[in-house]
């Protein structure tokens, strides 16, 4: 007597040679029956001896695949007794459902088989630069709809030749229904056109070797990858001077893509950690301390200790770098816009910026940005959450509601909840620019198409001008509940979830701006709640943002409002006229207007004015200059700047002012470096004070970091340190970036919390 199970498997489990592995493991257990993609998940149904069955399921869970996440095995039914074994086991066509719950692969960094396939003189796919099989290669950036099949993609444009389909046929083979499979004959193709006309210049291997001769003579390129395009030079003064010109992008730090771990540990000191992230499926960018011996060209990273640094990680990267060590490769978009995709995007958009272009003909469905991470210490910082990480799920420790969270406006992302997985989409940009505020509205309805998500719940933020809530009306256009979330609440609740924490716990929450419950700007934030509620027990003491969004653009004027509540209107003005002379016409002006400005608490500002005041920057061309630069300049040194830490209406609040006057009487005799050093020290003592007091008044010991400015690695070590010393619990991000990427992951939590009550 036999028995046949049903079972769905949830989570990371097609795209990634699941099925493939579900027939092998069948076959070498002496099992029978049928599997196949379905909306819901792998569809399984076995046939064979109970003892067999649980076998079956419990390896399924212990050798999956390296790239599956199995969320969930559950058993459609009870065992079923039958009398007969089928044939055999079999893959069958996929299955859509109403509902889709399967989980989206990310793109995969080339894998070492294909690799040694692609250097093979004798293998049909000798230096073919799509070259990918059931374990690496693209994935979330072809996908049309689900399940995941060929027709579903964009290879659905290439018809598989005889070769490709009998391996793709073969359960035995590592591309056995491998759906981007490919070759020379039947797939993808490269050309090569020169930038301004547009006229083509040679293809495949012609293509590829013109592009390698034209980097090295200096000749800046456009490049499509798998997610979108890249702009690339060689890492030398006189095409990056160009490019910085072309771009208009005269400090932002560029990354560069180096051949190999041997080629990036000459430029950077590279941290076990810094390695095995740099070299993992997901190849991000990762920030690494440059060495003194390091041989980049200043225009690299201007201003900055650290440059960022990836390794190849598609097959046409590999075949760049064989002939060019190291390349500039920066994104092809402009600030805070969606990285451009099509060969018409590029060819009208960058034919001013790039000489020549190497395109291929793969359609990009999602474009997505490369990654960037960074380690303080041992421990990652996720600066961009995007290429190898999404569309992972972030995991709740239970189910949720179907809420959509429509996320804020800068490093803007949105999510969506499907039972105990959230789905957060790539980093989208600014929406207050109209490219990126349309690519957001169009991501956002492939969402809700790919998953046929129906929210219960819209979140937004509680700023009443944010682009964000506004597309998520227009594309719901239906009657939805909606709910508003403080932004910071959001930051705390992302943490929260992201960690697993379900009860009270004090939120350590710094950024730059965010709406406050009062109406002013809030940003260095001590709160305490959970998930559904919170109060705030403590802030930075606030000052005026003199010009509002241009304090933004010109730090010296936050310096100076920092400086008028300091020493005084007379005495601050003469010291903002000393410091910045160059500012002389409008210091006065500015003063006389500080009465009037925006009020805040933010800590990113504080770290903008610090950058004023030690005479570093007191004007910025990107977003967080200030503050990095700062954090570069920073060295050694034992001197601690003073904050104090007051109470004042049941509400603690970080007085920087002690801080200010130090800084100004030491700058001098200490010099920028140990002055860096003494602010980013004193500052996170005095935060974890705060905290400590918190903790004296509610009994409770955990501490969540979130916010933009623990991108910052000193802060955050310095910060976890002095936490711990005073007997408290810190938790920061590690899945997600701690920026405002994770509002929309802390709207979720809030959201289900209200909901769920």
């Amino acid at each position: 007597m036999y028995h046949k199970r049903k079972l769905n498997v949830t989570g990371v489990v097609q795209g990634i040679g699941f099925r493939p592995f579900c027939v092998r493991l069948a076959k070498e257990i002496g099992l029978f029956g049928t599997v196949s993609n379905t909306s819901a998940g792998v569809r399984i149904e076995i046939v064979g001896t109970r003892e067999k069955l649980d076998e079956y399921e419990c390896r399924l869970y212990t050798e999956a695949p390296p790239l599956a996440n199995i969320q969930n095995i559950s058993r459609l039914d009870e065992d079923l007794k039958v009398e007969s074994l089928p044939e055999d086991f079999v893959i069958l066509p996929s299955i859509a459902e109403e509902k889709n719950t399967v989980l989206i692969p990310p793109d995969i960094a080339t894998c070492e088989d294909c690799m040694r396939e692609m250097k093979d003189r004798t293998d049909r796919r000798y230096r073919y630069p799509f070259i990918n099989c059931t374990n690496c290669g693209p994935r979330f950036s072809i996908i049309r709809e689900l399940p995941y099949d060929r027709p579903k993609t964009t290879m659905s444009e290439f018809k598989m030749c005889e070769f490709c389909g009998q391996e793709y046929s073969d359960p035995q083979n590592r591309r056995f229904h491998a759906q981007p499979v490919a070759c020379p004959e039947c797939g993808p193709h490269l050309l090569l056109v020169e930038g301004k006309s547009g006229k083509p210049l040679g293809n495949e291997n012609q293509a590829l070797d013109l592009a390698v001769s034209f980097l090295k003579e200096g000749f800046i390129l456009g490049i499509k990858g798998l997610g979108g395009f890249h702009i690339a030079c060689l890492p030398e003064t006189g095409p990056l001077a160009l490019l910085r010109e072309r771009k208009k992008r005269p400090h932002k730090p560029f990354a560069v893509m180096a051949r190999n771990t041997e080629t990036a540990r000459a430029l950077v000191h590279l941290s076990p950690e810094a390695e095995q992230m740099m070299c993992s499926p997901r190849s991000p960018i990762v920030i690494c301390p440059k060495r003194k011996s390091c041989t980049l060209s200043r225009l690299v990273s201007p201003g900055q200790d650290t440059v960022g640094v990836m390794l190849p990680y598609t097959p046409l990267h590999h075949l760049l770098m064989e002939h060019i060590p190291l390349l500039v490769m920066t994104s092809a978009n402009f600030s805070e816009s969606p990285i451009l995709a099509t060969n018409k995007e590029a060819l009208d958009d960058l034919a001013e910026i790039v000489d020549y272009f190497l395109l291929h003909d793969r359609e990009i469905q999602n474009r997505i940005d490369d990654s960037v991470v960074t380690f303080a210490g041992k421990r990652p910082i996720l600066l961009r959450r995007a290429r190898g990480f999404v569309p992972h799920p972030i995991l709740s420790s239970k189910n949720l509601p179907p809420i959509l969270a429509s996320g804020t406006e800068m490093k803007s992302t949105f999510a969506l909840s499907l039972g105990k997985s959230v789905i957060v989409s790539q980093y989208l940009g600014d929406l207050k620019r109209l490219e990126t505020a349309l690519y957001y509205e169009k991501t956002l309805k492939h969402f809700l198409d790919l998953f046929k998500f129906q929210p219960k719940l819209l979140v937004k933020d509680m700023h009443p001008q944010y682009i964000s809530g506004f597309i998520a009306d227009k594309v719901l256009a239906s009657a939805v509940e909606s709910l508003k979330v403080q932004h910071h609440h959001a930051h705390m609740a992302s943490c929260l979830l992201e960690k697993g924490i379900e009860g009270p716990a004090i939120g350590l929450i710094l950024d730059g701006t965010g709406y406050g419950l009062d109406g002013t700007i809030w940003g260095g934030e001590i709160l305490f709640g959970d998930r559904r509620s919170f109060e705030r027990a403590g802030h930075l003491l606030q000052a005026h943002l003199p010009g509002g969004e241009k304090a933004i653009e010109e730090p010296w004027r936050y310096a100076l409002s920092l400086f008028l509540e300091t020493f005084g209107k007379k005495e601050g003005m003469e010291k903002a006229f000393s410091l910045w002379p160059q500012h002389a016409e409008k210091i006065r002006p500015v003063a006389e207007s500080v009465t009037g400005a925006p009020v805040t608490s933010s800590c990113g500002r504080l770290f903008d004015a610090f950058s004023a005041i030690a005479g570093i920057r007191d004007k910025v061309t990107y977003d967080g200059q200030g503050a990095m630069e700062l954090e570069s300049s920073a060295g050694g040194g034992k001197e601690k700047t003073p904050f104090e830490v007051i109470s004042k209406g049941g509400v603690y609040q970080v007085d920087w002012r002690p801080a200010i006057r130090w800084t100004v009487q030491n700058l001098t005799k200490l010099g920028i470096s140990r002055v860096s050093a003494a602010f980013h020290l004193g500052l996170a003592e005095s935060l974890a004070i705060a905290c400590q007091k918190v903790s004296f008044d509610t009994g409770v010991t955990k501490v969540v970091l979130s916010g933009g400015v623990w991108q910052n690695r000193r802060l955050l070590s310095l910060s976890i340190a002095e936490l711990r010393k005073k007997n408290l619990i810190p938790f920061w991000h590690t899945s997600l970036s701690p920026n405002d990427e994770a509002v929309s992951v802390g709207q979720i939590a809030v959201g289900a919390a209200k909901l769920m009550d």
